[in-house]
């Protein structure tokens, strides 16, 4: 059965064994349908039908079970988790790809804030989980916002390609940026802005902590809102307490705003009501162009911390390639998820079956299908299962930054994250699609009725 997955793994699978390097980045379709002819003549039909729902859902069950505690990172449960992926990697045969070994070793700072806060803001005090989340990313016991003047930045953004700038003149020293979730094209496709619905790095909540410490701000709250997130509040309140991950800095975090926080959309409404604003309209005028507004309101809240150096680990496996074993094209997924909250009664384990067993379950299988392929792909493919995803890509970060495969010999990077769980699919997208060769290999397995 081929239902779950297959819509993103049999394409991938088919192009990186029919394309051979070149140094002519105008992949023709003719040169694709010639090396096209060359593949169909291996077991490549064997291997696709050979794949079935339990290459994927056994793991996945694994991965997702009680007995992975949530797989946290530098917890019981990641131990658990990279011993689980490097055995089954062995299994199919692929090498350590990082040396002699499958791992690949993240120095974190692990950063957990007292629960015990709340913040105020005019006259309003709002409930951590319930109403706010705060944390820093500094190495503190403790550090404060005290009376820190509020200024509104629309969507925090500054991007000189879009011609974008909600700082510009604007001064936001030892103040308290207040800012909106996603970016400008998501509720307002038709403009033409970025990407429309499609979330540009800007949208991202972690670019908009690192903006705000560039600009200088002490402080940064995110509004959440359901739909430009793409998660719920529980998803907030979650992720963002309990113990916080930082890759380690020479600075000891002394370049981050003090305090990084999010607010629920009615704390955030209850705010700007208090402030003489309505949020609705504000927000509207922040979708238009670049916007800024001083609030008149301030805000303090004091969070206190404890803190250790952990290690995590990445984990990485190589299938060598026949003719070019030095160029890779990589396959990541993250391994982990939120552990689990011991306060809770009852279940107290966030599975993370969804986010992101599947994807690494999908690692796992496209892993056992490379591995069976007669001839092998003519490049290597390595498989880069990455920890500390949901703390800020952490895990991705520290290998962009350390990467064990020279980044000039990286054909290409193929990510699966939160895979399709809602059956066959008719379509499916491509980012980046002008700059990937893939174009023509697509076209031609639609032309030679490769179903999926």
């Amino acid at each position: 059965m081929k239902k779950m997955f297959l819509p993103l793994l049999v394409p991938t699978l088919l192009g990186v064994s029919a394309c051979s390097p070149s140094n002519d980045s105008k992949t023709t379709a003719s040169d694709a349908s010639k090396e096209l002819a060359v593949s169909t003549s291996s077991n490549f039909d064997s291997v696709y039908n050979n794949i079935s729902d339990a290459d994927i859902r056994e793991p996945l069950k694994i991965l997702a079970s009680d007995e992975f505690e949530g797989r946290l990172p530098t917890t019981e449960g990641e131990k658990k988790t990279i011993d689980y992926l490097v055995s089954e990697f062995q299994k199919v045969g692929l090498k350590p790809g990082n040396g002699d070994s499958y791992l690949q070793k993240v120095a974190l700072m692990e950063i957990t804030a007292d629960p015990n806060m709340t913040m105020t803001i005019g006259d309003n005090t709002f409930a951590y989980k319930e109403d706010m989340v705060a944390s820093s990313k500094r190495e503190q016991d403790s550090i404060s916002l005290e009376n820190s003047e509020l200024v509104f930045v629309g969507y925090g953004v500054n991007a000189p390609e879009y011609e974008w700038n909600d700082y510009e003149g604007l001064d936001v020293e030892g103040k308290t940026v207040v800012i909106l979730v996603n970016d400008p094209g998501f509720e307002n496709p038709e403009s033409g802005k970025f990407q429309g619905t499609t979330m540009t790095y800007y949208g991202r909540w972690s670019y908009k902590y690192e903006e705000a410490s560039r600009q200088g701000a002490a402080g940064a709250i995110i509004v959440h809102e359901t739909a430009p997130a793409s998660y719920g509040w529980s998803v907030v309140a979650n992720s963002w307490s309990g113990p916080q991950y930082g890759l380690v800095s020479k600075d000891k975090g002394a370049s981050r705003v003090a305090v990084e926080g999010w607010l629920t959309l009615d704390a955030a409404k209850k705010v700007f009501t208090d402030a003489g604003l309505n949020f609705d309209e504000e927000k509207s005028k922040a979708m238009q162009g670049p916007y800024h507004k001083p609030m008149n309101i301030a805000a303090s809240v004091t969070v206190n911390n404890t803190f250790k150096k952990s290690e995590s680990n990445n984990v990485i496996a190589t299938l060598p390639g026949s003719t070019f074993p030095d160029e890779h094209v990589i396959y990541t997924a993250h391994w982990d998820h939120l552990g689990k909250d011991e306060s809770k009664e009852g279940d107290q384990i966030y599975n993370g079956a969804h986010d992101n067993a599947t994807g690494t379950a999908a690692i796992l299988a496209m892993a056992k299908a490379y591995s069976g392929l007669s001839p092998a792909p003519k490049r290597s493919v390595s498989f880069l299962v990455v920890t500390a995803e949901e703390q800020g890509l952490l895990g991705s970060k520290y290998y962009a930054d350390h990467p064990v495969i020279p980044m000039d010999k990286t054909v290409a990077n193929l990510n699966m994250d939160a895979m399709n769980v809602l059956g066959k699919q008719k379509m499916w997208p491509l980012w980046a699609w002008a700059n990937l060769n893939l174009k023509a290999i697509l076209k031609l397995q639609r032309l030679n009725k490769v179903e999926h």
